[in-house]
């Protein structure tokens, strides 16, 4: 527990009060033995203290890191489900992003560039 308020910057006594509200949740193997934290649980704390920093109240700063942490969920399975092909070209990253639903002979690409815009293009499937 201390690791994780120290790494949080967070107080011992603000992870025992949010894991007794269910806020966040801990291992125990034996009764009055060391919490022990999962690495997510780091980035969960340190959203939370986000958004109390920025004045929002506890149970709204909870809610924002729920949030955000479901929109990344969603993020990584968009990762996981339409990423088809990275490729390094003349012009900066080029990602496939998979064919259209509505016309499957048209996929999408985004090239990213050196001065990190990205630009969307449609491109013929082979």
């Amino acid at each position: 527990m201390r690791e994780l308020a120290e790494a949080a910057d967070v107080s011992p006594s603000q992870l025992r009060y949010w894991e007794r509200k269910g806020y966040i949740q801990s291992e125990q193997t034996q009764e009055n033995s060391s919490h022990k934290y999962q690495l997510a649980t780091l980035f969960q704390v340190m959203g939370i203290k986000y958004y109390l920093d920025e004045g929002y109240t506890l149970p709204v700063a909870v809610a924002k890191e729920d949030e955000r942490r479901n929109q990344m969920k969603d993020f990584q399975r968009f990762i996981v489900d339409r990423v088809f092909d990275l490729e390094a070209t003349k012009e900066g990253t080029r990602i496939d992003l998979g064919p259209l639903a509505e016309n499957p002979k048209k996929s999408v690409e985004a090239i990213v560039k050196e001065d990190d815009h990205v630009e969307l293009r449609l491109f013929d499937t082979k």
